[in-house]
């Protein structure tokens, strides 16, 4: 693991205008971002435990319908987990040479429901690189070969330049040992531990745990300290994918695993 990243996905106040819930047991469930164009998936279709897309779609004010296509992706509860990217999103992960055994650590807008909740940037879900797949054609014939539907390789997809998927791995590896985890899947209930966001703090500014501490050349790409000695930053909404350089700093890689053990 050379490298950790952060990735935005879900809902936010650009696409679907609404955050994703957390409901008042405490489970979180990520919503995909409305699309367009014809999806394998539309919200009334989706099941999250015993919750349809339709039910959880009312916690909060959208312009989002039912029966509206999404893009649901990263797909981290089912027997494979995928997670497609293209465009330039795709071409920065090139550049900083995002590679198998890498790990994204997912996370999106969130609220409580059902009283006055924060805005929260919450992580919900992870995906260790296992195998990468490029190109229309090898991801059509793969998700075809597997029996399985994802948005980067249903019908036209001519407009995802440099179109890619990534498969996590079956179990989680840190430092070539695997351990006794899942290479992807979902956080099941809020905690502090997954939440980003410093306490009674806009959702934008985030503070890490000490692991973090001391840790110079860390960020590869925009993500910038406000305060080092206290493990703070600033977000900045744009871009999806916010790439942590781990050797300037293992300590994040145990922090990131502990953190799938302990709530994975």
């Amino acid at each position: 693991m050379r490298k950790i990243i952060f990735s935005r996905k879900g809902l936010d106040s650009s696409a679907g205008g609404a955050p994703s819930p957390i409901m008042p047991d405490g489970r979180i469930f990520s919503l995909p971002i409305p699309q367009k164009e014809k999806s394998p998936n539309r919200y009334k279709n989706l099941q999250f435990d015993e919750f349809n897309g339709t039910k959880l779609l009312k916690n909060f004010k959208s312009k989002i319908k039912p029966n509206d296509f999404c893009h649901y992706d990263p797909r981290l509860n089912q027997k494979i987990g995928i997670f497609g990217q293209a465009n330039a999103a795709q071409s920065e992960l090139d550049n900083l040479e995002v590679q198998t055994g890498d790990l994204f650590l997912f996370f999106g807008w969130f609220r409580n429901v059902g009283k006055k909740g924060t805005d929260l940037h919450h992580l919900f879900g992870w995906l260790q690189i296992d195998e990468i797949i490029k190109g229309e054609k090898d991801i059509k014939n793969y998700l075809k070969l597997k029996k399985l539907d994802h948005p980067h390789g249903f019908k036209d997809v001519s407009r995802y330049k440099n179109n890619t998927l990534y498969l996590g791995a079956n179990e989680l590896t840190l430092n070539r040992r695997k351990t006794s985890k899942r290479g992807y899947g979902l956080f099941k209930k809020t905690h502090r531990d997954l939440i980003l966001t410093e306490e009674n703090k806009t959702r934008s500014n985030w503070q890490f745990p000490n692991e973090f501490k001391n840790s110079k050349n860390l960020f590869m790409n925009r993500l910038k300290w406000s305060d080092p000695k206290k493990v703070k930053l600033s977000y900045r909404g744009y871009g999806q994918e916010f790439v942590l350089n781990v050797e300037a700093n293992p300590k994040i890689a145990s922090w990131a695993c502990k953190l799938i053990h302990k709530h994975g």
